[in-house]
């Protein structure tokens, strides 16, 4: 299964986080995230409750790579973890998912709500990097599950939508 994994390039000189923890940001990883994807999204559909995907990307990681270094492009992402569980509520469930990806499940939100969370998010992150704010961009995708929503048609859409919030 391959959701969620980064399109286009790999950002060079930033680790591809791997298994169950990402070393950089100290949140879960990419092995965690494909799990949890697919109990909740079976969860959510079961009881009949809200919960929504929701994957950001730091857009213009790499400008920050190529004109600041490796180190200021590692802080950025480290803070932009930070940022992230400052938002959370303690039911939601954080990871980095690709190199400069995040991935959020937030429990009990449905796509309105969600949204409300993705706008402080996008308010606050780049407060949290202040010495790159004007280089990144948070770029968001977002989707709940519709019934008989398979768990990769749900990243899918949040997907798509984050292509769609790029342009």
């Amino acid at each position: 299964m391959t959701m969620a994994e980064p399109r286009g390039s790999e950002t060079g000189g930033i680790p591809q986080p791997a298994g169950w923890t990402d070393a950089l940001t100290g949140l879960e990883g990419p092995e965690f995230w494909r799990k949890l994807v697919i109990t909740e999204v079976a969860r959510a559909r079961r009881y009949k409750r809200p919960m929504t995907v929701v994957i950001l990307d730091v857009d213009g990681l790499d400008d920050i790579l190529r004109v600041w270094g490796e180190e200021v492009a590692h802080h950025t992402l480290r803070e932009t973890a930070q940022c992230l569980r400052r938002m959370a509520r303690t039911s939601d469930h954080l990871t980095r998912i690709g190199p400069s990806r995040f991935g959020m499940l937030l429990t009990e939100t449905d796509e309105i709500a969600a949204i409300n969370v993705i706008e402080r998010v996008r308010v606050a992150g780049p407060k949290s990097v202040p010495r790159t704010a004007d280089m990144i961009r948070f770029v968001f995708g977002w989707a709940s599950p519709k019934p008989g929503d398979a768990p990769e048609g749900v990243v899918r859409r949040a997907e798509d939508r984050m292509a769609s919030d790029r342009d």
